[in-house]
């Protein structure tokens, strides 16, 4: 309702005001620690230029100024699209602290990246939504439908901080003996079992909320027992926040080493993967916490206990696509593509056909995009070419794949662009009208048919200064194995075309 959103966004604007301010204080005395300079001293502030242009000066900036405009949009006014806004840019809040948090040994540094990135996510929906139910109204606040959406909402978080909690503790570790000898890891044992008593709580008020909470006797006893409950979480959960505080300022005992040896470990932190060959292959794995809670959140989404009854192939296809997108961001191409124009390329464009796709395809087409773009087919084509032309330009602009490259956040912007283009693409092909449908499916198939003779024919490699000087003595030619990847875009496309043609004569067939 208007009066809980204009609640919920007047504390939303408090708590970016604050954020605000401690992302000023964080920079501030971040750049006094970098260059020595203590605050208000006459020389402080004259090295700031050059702070600011280091990887940790741009993500405090950055956080500190979507904090600032979480603020100002929260203050904006009270309607949902607003509200949107306003949980978008505390996310990107979240983003920057994430890439400004610790860092684990070289090796492991995008896993911990990642697994922070996941952490403050969760708890700040988990913390965020219980607090602001707390101070709504008490019809909105009792209301079983919000409680029982909320708490979903809830179990989903818990299981995000458990799993990217316990990642990020074991990769900041050396040796399980230092259960027993390090007061970073105890700190984070203190958490886990914050984090299972939250658990027990989680579990006693669905409890309540299965017994109903309703205005008789037995009703409003649950709903007691449900309030204090939400009372003691909150509780539990700065105890939490208190114990993560403590570990942001204790130093974890895998500290920052050097890089693996070689050029490959130079550039990207981890050592030369060896030569690809099928069985070596199969045994490269590098797991992205980013990609799996990616995909375990879509799963909780689609079968939360408020969803519609849905389509069985319409699950089957959210259940491939999902998969598709754990494999990729964690299997072999993850490995490879690290060093390898040819795997680089093939992860991006399998993100975006089948995983994006058939994620296009599972999802309910959004109604204003619907009003937009039915029975306009060209508009239609228009949004399916959209994605993989940013695909592209993102390849072809040297600076945006060497930072793709170079820039853990990049990179997984890049992998959401894919993932992102494909489902655009499927939403515009369910969106045109049937004898249409072919027309707009061409187009992102012409635009990768392009691409791939791209490959093939020029001479010019990409990102030549970071995949010619990976120090590979096989598959030493980077620009042979970029052609080997327009090939594999070529294979790709022929092998979409078949299967949109096989399943459009189907379709023709079941309507004939």
């Amino acid at each position: 309702e208007e009066a809980d959103r204009t609640r919920a966004l007047g504390i939303a604007a408090g708590a970016a005001a604050a954020t605000t301010l401690a992302r000023g204080a964080s920079l501030t005395f971040s750049y006094a620690i970098a260059t020595g300079q203590p605050v208000g001293s006459p020389r402080f502030g004259s090295d700031l230029g050059v702070f600011l242009a280091t990887e940790l000066g741009v993500w405090l900036l950055c956080g500190l100024l979507a904090a600032a405009a979480t603020t100002t949009v929260a203050v904006l006014g009270t309607s949902a699209g607003l509200a949107r806004a306003v949980a978008v840019l505390s996310s990107v809040v979240a983003f920057s602290a994430a890439m400004t948090g610790h860092a684990a040994g070289d090796e492991t540094h995008e896993i911990a990246t990642s697994t922070m990135l996941v952490h403050l996510l969760a708890v700040g929906i988990w913390l965020g939504g219980l607090a602001v139910l707390q101070v709504l109204t008490d019809r909105s606040r009792d209301d079983v439908r919000v409680l029982r959406g909320y708490s979903h909402l809830a179990l989903i978080c818990w299981i995000a901080l458990a799993l990217s909690g316990v990642l990020a503790l074991v990769v900041r570790m050396n040796t399980p003996a230092e259960l027993l000898t390090s007061a970073y890891v105890q700190i984070g044992l203190g958490k886990a079992v914050v984090l299972l008593l939250l658990g027990l709580l989680g579990a006693l008020q669905r409890r309540q909320l299965a017994t109903g909470l309703g205005t008789d006797s037995e009703g409003r006893r649950a709903l007691g027992t449900y309030r204090r409950l939400a009372l003691l979480e909150l509780a539990l959960m700065g105890l939490a926040v208190a114990l993560a505080a403590a570990m942001s300022s204790s130093p974890p005992p895998a500290e920052e080493g050097t890089p693996p040896a070689g050029t490959a470990g130079t550039l990207t932190g981890y050592p030369l993967p060896p030569a690809p060959d099928l069985v070596t292959v199969l045994g490269q794995w590098r797991p992205d916490p980013f990609g799996a809670a990616l995909a375990c959140v879509l799963l909780l989404l689609w079968w939360r206990p408020s969803a519609p009854p849905r389509p069985r192939g319409r699950s089957l296809q959210l259940l491939l696509g999902a998969a598709a997108l754990v494999l990729l961001t964690s299997g072999p191409l993850n490995v490879y593509g690290k060093v390898l124009v040819s795997a680089h390329v093939l992860q991006h464009v399998l993100l975006l056909v089948p995983a994006g796709v058939l994620l296009g395809c599972a999802m309910t087409i959004p109604p204003r995009l619907r009003t937009m773009l039915e029975g306009r087919w060209p508009l239609a084509a228009l949004l399916a070419a959209a994605g993989p032309l940013l695909l592209a330009a993102c390849y072809i602009s040297p600076p945006l794949l060497r930072a793709a490259l170079d820039s853990h956040a990049a990179h997984l912007a890049l992998q959401l662009l894919a993932l992102a283009a494909g489902a655009l693409i499927a939403l515009a092909v369910r969106l045109a009208s049937p004898p249409r449908r072919a027309w707009v499916a061409a187009v992102p198939l012409l635009l990768g048919a392009a691409g791939g003779i791209a490959l093939r024919s020029t001479e010019r490699l990409l990102a030549a200064s970071w995949f010619g000087a990976t120090g590979r003595t096989w598959r030493a030619d980077a620009l042979a194995d970029q052609q080997s990847a327009g090939t594999l875009v070529l294979v790709v496309v022929v092998l979409v075309a078949l299967v949109a043609g096989g399943a459009a004569l189907r379709n023709r067939g079941r309507r004939g």
